[in-house]
């Protein structure tokens, strides 16, 4: 994998793209290929998507409060919304470079369902932008990128995890924020992910199902093995907030401190029903 992550930067150097471009033109006659966004022939993202994805990834911002599933910020700080006795929870700060609509959601899908690969790249740079946007200062030591892992049946089902791509290119060409490294300690119980797919596929749930289908699948060792690490989580689309709560919960386990985490786009929250309280 790594030396087809090498080739592909080395193709974009200026003499090597000219050959590349040649080889594409030649691809687009033999296998026609149709933008993923417009349907525009001849490229899986043409030029006038590309420029509009690269736009909504341009102003990282934090999701947190669109995903009601999210566990509680490090150390339990509280907040007071001028009522004494109105104390929320901060939940777990997530940085997300863009909203999960529009020709995002479908650049996100066309590489993590219809192997568009070379739709990586422009993954990877909107991931860098919410990498550098997001809290991990105030912590001790250097920080840990913890990636969110795939699922074996959409492992298999694809051929490849896309946020492990995604992250290999951002380390690859040298996106990461300084100090920070990636380390893949999470990873499932043996027989708690099939026990959860038995229940349903996690997108057709609802909030509570969602959370209730992944509690206690994943791990990241005995307690005491990451004691002292600073952990930044890092997963593709933020929905609920239910992965990310047990992806936390895995880490905090085994001593972790978990400073956030960053996405590539967020759903937007549903909004609240007519009459409901505010």
């Amino acid at each position: 994998m790594a030396h087809s992550l090498v080739l592909e930067d080395w193709l974009a150097a200026p003499g090597p793209a000219a050959v590349l471009a040649a080889c594409r033109e030649l691809a687009a006659v033999i296998l026609p290929a149709e933008c993923v966004v417009c349907g525009a022939a001849d490229e899986s993202l043409c030029t006038e998507c590309r420029i509009a994805v690269r736009h909504a990834t341009l102003r990282p911002f934090n999701a947190s409060a669109g995903a009601g599933m999210l566990p509680e910020a490090e150390g339990g700080v509280t907040e007071n919304r001028g009522t004494p006795d109105l104390v929320e929870p901060i939940p777990l700060p997530v940085t997300a470079a863009g909203r999960y609509a529009g020709g995002l959601s479908r650049v996100v899908l066309a590489c993590k369902n219809h192997g568009h690969t070379d739709l990586l790249g422009i993954l990877a740079e909107a991931m860098a932008r919410a990498l550098h946007q997001a809290p991990s200062s105030g912590f001790p030591g250097r920080v840990a990128l913890v990636p969110v892992p795939g699922s074996f049946r959409g492992r298999t089902r694809r051929g490849y995890d896309p946020l492990e791509l995604i992250l290999a290119k951002v380390r690859m060409r040298g996106l990461l924020p300084a100090g920070m490294e990636v380390r893949g300690v999470l990873g499932y119980r043996i027989g708690a992910e099939l026990s959860s797919l038995r229940s349903g596929a996690q997108k057709s749930l609802g909030a509570g199902a969602r959370r209730r289908n992944v509690h206690g699948t994943m791990t990241a060792g005995r307690p005491g093995d990451l004691q002292g690490m600073t952990v930044l989580l890092a997963d593709d689309v933020l929905t609920t907030g239910a992965t990310l709560a047990e992806a936390t919960r895995a880490l905090r386990a085994t001593g972790a401190q978990v400073a956030g985490a960053a996405v590539i786009a967020a759903v937007r929250a549903p909004a609240p029903a007519a009459g409901s309280a505010p």
